[in-house]
């Protein structure tokens, strides 16, 4: 498995996608502790394009082109007219949440809520599958557990160690909101 390149362009294009699926717009609006993983998308999924039509525009894009562009480009399961192909692994299907491909990359965008290491390890596992099929994997764990256990052990030795070793060997961006 050979890696996509971590150019500057490249990481300031995944910073963009970050960024856009966690903004406090999103989550400090929506009731996300109560809201389904489909729900967020939902909510998500226009702030996204927003931000990716900017990129566009910035790039040279007239906006209108940029958004249709765009809305080509991202493809999830929430839109009844686009389909995100499975991979086959270990007898399974898995797909992720979504797909965008744009500037000669698939990125894959996974989501996942929980309060439990089960549901934080199934997004990793997911994400590591994904990282053998797109160049980059976006993986935003929201964190709903009442004391935030999870977000706030983010600064631990062995987390640390893990969200590089996931960005360093798989192109795997691990967020957790």
């Amino acid at each position: 498995m050979k890696q996509k390149s971590k150019s500057l362009k490249r990481i300031e294009l995944l910073d963009l996608i970050s960024e856009s699926i966690t903004q406090d717009d999103i989550f400090n609006v929506i009731d996300y502790k109560n809201k389904s993983e489909d729900q967020i998308k939902q909510f998500v999924y226009p702030h996204l394009v927003e931000s990716l039509t900017n990129y566009l525009v910035e790039e040279g894009d007239e906006r209108s082109k940029a958004k249709e562009k765009i809305q080509r480009a991202l493809k999830w399961e929430g839109n009844v007219k686009t389909t995100i192909n499975h991979i086959l692994f270990m007898g399974t299907q898995n797909r992720p949440d979504m797909i965008l491909e744009i500037n000669g990359l698939k990125i894959a965008i996974e989501f996942k809520r929980g309060e439990k290491g089960s549901d934080l390890r199934s997004g990793i596992g997911q994400s590591m599958i994904y990282s053998t099929h797109y160049d980059f994997v976006l993986y935003l764990f929201i964190d709903t557990s009442k004391d935030k256990r999870i977000l706030n052990a983010r600064g631990g030795g062995n987390e640390i160690e893990l969200v590089e070793l996931l960005w360093d060997k798989f192109n795997i961006k691990f967020i957790v909101v």
